[in-house]
């Protein structure tokens, strides 16, 4: 598939725009459904995607993650009252309270819950029929008029079919939609007057809603111990006191919260690279250590979510912004920013 021509790219973000601002909204479904399409956009497709099929059950996983963290109660620097927020203008949202109902079984444990495939299974069929029925078939509908830039408007069924072009321009701007996505959805929950008690006017809610759940890496940690001793990944010296737990793909770029995309760093190195992506030599130690069999064996025994091939395709995505970018990377030290080697795409289609 041809990349579609600059004017329809700037149509795109647009139309995303007019969803955002002109669209109807009575909960926080619709801005979580364009999160998802635009993750499963750049976890599955790639910029020659013709088409992505993707069913309510994909779009449930996503979900899922979404609204994990978010039912927890909110207590902000200890003022007001506590409690799980409102993301809906009339009752509590059906979905929040499956994944509640779901997250105080296991006590938060995600990875506890997917291990339980009846229950995991009960709950994305769950979602997925409230998906079906709530925002996949009026995410496009703006006033009166029925847009269909994503993907055709059937207006009813489990499955849809992602064009190409959206594929490409979700996977192109990505972190633009996702930032405007994102502050369109804490305003809503903002401005619902039964969270004003709730949430005051403290800067910190949305990283409450998106931020990293950082639950799992001491668990991380000790696995990355094991398997690669006390010295930091970047620039493979000892590590004194205790190491950092590092998104190779920063978390800034894509949130990608799986074992396999985790790196040991001393503090310096891990502040020195901060939001940026690693030079092609620690992109090529990576896939090396990533390739072995004994990362995801012992990533499985301790139950910290993984997927190889995910982490690879994400990383391929995040090197292809950066190069259409023209942009630097990561070699080492403060300053020591160099352009991106072209062999990146070799190392990563390495099997």
């Amino acid at each position: 598939m041809a990349a579609p021509d600059p004017e329809s790219q700037v149509q795109f973000l647009f139309n995303v725009q007019r969803l955002l601002s002109d669209g109807s909204f009575v909960a926080t479904y619709k801005y979580a459904l364009l999160l998802s399409l635009a993750d499963l956009a750049v976890e599955r497709g790639d910029d020659t995607t013709e088409e992505l099929p993707l069913d309510t059950r994909d779009l449930a996983e996503k979900f899922v993650g979404l609204y994990w963290r978010q039912v927890l109660p909110w207590v902000h620097g200890g003022r007001g009252a506590a409690g799980r927020l409102h993301q809906a203008t009339g009752p509590a949202a059906a979905i929040l309270n499956r994944i509640a109902a779901a997250h105080d079984r296991v006590e938060g444990s995600l990875t506890q819950l997917k291990r339980d495939r009846a229950a995991w299974d009960r709950l994305l069929r769950e979602v997925g029929r409230i998906i079906e029925v709530m925002p996949l078939w009026k995410l496009q509908t703006v006033g009166r008029q029925k847009l269909a830039f994503l993907y055709p408007n059937a207006g009813k069924g489990g499955r849809i079919r992602l064009q190409g072009d959206a594929v490409y321009c979700f996977r192109r701007f990505r972190d633009l939609i996702g930032d405007m996505t994102e502050t369109a959805w804490v305003r809503f929950v903002r401005r619902l007057p039964r969270n004003q008690v709730l949430i005051g006017e403290g800067p910190d809610l949305r990283e409450f809603l998106f931020g990293s759940d950082r639950t799992a890496l001491g668990a991380v940690r000790r696995v990355l111990r094991e398997l690669d001793g006390s010295r930091c990944f970047y620039c493979a010296g000892s590590i004194r006191g205790e190491p950092v737990v590092d998104h190779f793909v920063p978390w800034a770029r894509y949130p990608l919260d799986l074992g396999h995309n985790y790196v040991l760093a001393d503090a310096r190195c891990n502040g020195e690279k901060a939001d940026r992506l690693a030079a092609f030599d620690h992109l090529d130690r990576w896939c090396e250590r990533n390739a072995r069999l004994e990362v995801g064996e012992a990533l499985e025994a301790r139950s910290i979510p993984h997927d190889a091939a995910i982490t690879r395709r994400v990383a391929g995505w995040a090197y292809g912004q950066c190069e259409t970018a023209k942009a630097t990377v990561w070699q080492r030290g403060r300053d020591g920013l160099v352009g991106l080697d072209r062999r990146w795409r070799d190392v990563l289609a390495r099997p």
